[in-house]
């Protein structure tokens, strides 16, 4: 028996109870007339299902096939004598196998962190291929030559909601790494969900601007200004809350392409604050640039501001700001990091026979001489390494 309701008129198997006799539900769950004189067993509305539909030639052999390999359960079949459909339900897959439908053929994924299966075939022909719950991380970084991107000629990528976009390792080093500068015009709220990604490492500096994010575990929003920056551990979540106008930040991430995930359970912020929680081995890490602590660089004429990014990331990333600590003649230098990457945020230094400016950036690969030299008053790089600590050859 169905029961439901359509512009205050109530339909018993389809037909409109006359108005002076309109039935209501008793303390038992009973439908009953308008008299008293009968109860009912009501049918509960359920809520609206969505099916992935599947061409079906054989519906008891699909059915055995779902059943045994996947591990479906079966729900309905329709109708009861001679079926023309089935649902199944499980692994959060709702299927309808149709004998009517006459599609393609489909292919189900399978996402597992077990052993991977040989793909299969139903025998209406839809495929089950097994695959990875995460993707492989890039362990190596291919494609290592020195790679300048100057301000002026790298073209700025428009993207969602009006955010530009640019590369300043556009090789990424055969997939090993993702640094982008991210500008945003206009700021203000912003309708982003509670999410988390799957990388290795990744780091958020805010250039000019500011920008209010808020992360698990890590206590209210925090506001990043210019010179600041956060590690965004990996599965750490997070969502970012509002931005100023005329924001820009530089993103790192490692390997270049990462899965970001909705959390569409969580709230933040969740009201509890760890920050020794350990995130896949790494802690949430917060630089603020005001507060910075300034010692001697690596490198003559240099000084700088640790962030505690080693720290927290166990050594396999370091960032640090550097400025002028004085007039340094030219010098030859290499290094021994699998990534050296620097951003000139204010003023300039000669890399090789290039000066570079402010919104410039460059990266130098492990073992390879280059000269450093015409450094400013005024400048302030940021320096990121993999991993955090590496040898320096002058």
């Amino acid at each position: 028996m169905v029961v439901r309701q359509a512009r205050g008129r109530v339909f018993l198997l389809g037909k409109a109870v006359p108005d002076g006799c309109l039935p209501w539900i008793d303390e038992h769950g009973l439908l009953n007339g308008a008299h008293g004189t009968n109860s009912i067993p009501m049918a509960i509305k359920q809520e609206d299902q969505v099916f992935s539909v599947l061409p079906c030639r054989d519906l008891q052999a699909d059915i055995a096939f779902y059943s045994r390999e996947l591990n479906l359960q079966l729900d309905r079949l329709y109708p009861s004598e001679k079926p023309h459909s089935a649902e199944l339900s499980g692994r959060g897959l709702s299927l309808l196998l149709d004998t009517r439908h006459q599609g393609a053929p489909g292919l189900l994924i399978i996402k597992t962190e077990e052993a991977l299966r040989q793909p299969l075939q139903s025998p209406s022909g839809t495929e089950l291929r097994w695959e990875r719950t995460a993707e492989p991380h890039v362990q190596s970084f291919a494609n290592h030559r020195v790679e300048i991107c100057t301000l002026r000629g790298t073209p700025w990528v428009t993207g969602r909601a009006g955010t530009h976009t640019r590369d300043l390792i556009p090789s990424r080093l055969g997939g090993g790494i993702m640094v982008s500068h991210i500008r945003i015009p206009n700021g203000g709220p912003v309708r982003d969900r509670v999410h988390y990604h799957t990388t290795e490492f990744q780091l958020l500096f805010c250039v000019q601007g500011w920008i209010q994010l808020v992360y698990e575990d890590q206590g209210p929003p925090i506001t990043l200004q210019a010179g600041d920056c956060v590690t965004q551990p990996p599965h750490i979540r997070h969502r970012v809350m509002e931005t100023s106008n005329g924001l820009e930040v530089i993103e790192v991430g490692t390997p270049a392409e990462h899965v970001t995930a909705i959390d569409n359970d969580m709230q933040l912020p969740n009201g509890r604050v760890d920050s020794h929680r350990l995130f896949h081995g790494q802690r949430f890490c917060h630089y603020v640039h005001k507060d910075a602590r300034w010692q001697p660089h690596r490198l003559p004429g240099l000084a700088a501001s640790e962030t505690g990014v080693a720290e927290a990331t166990a050594g396999i990333a370091g960032a640090r700001m550097l400025k002028s600590s004085g007039a340094s003649p030219a010098y030859r230098t290499s290094h021994g990091a699998q990534v050296l990457f620097s951003y000139v945020v204010a003023g300039s230094v000669r890399v090789n026979r290039q000066l570079l400016v402010a919104g410039d950036a460059f990266t130098l690969p492990p073992g390879e001489e280059y000269s450093l030299g015409d450094i400013s008053a005024d400048l302030s790089l940021l320096e990121l390494s993999l991993p955090g600590r590496f040898e320096t050859h002058l």
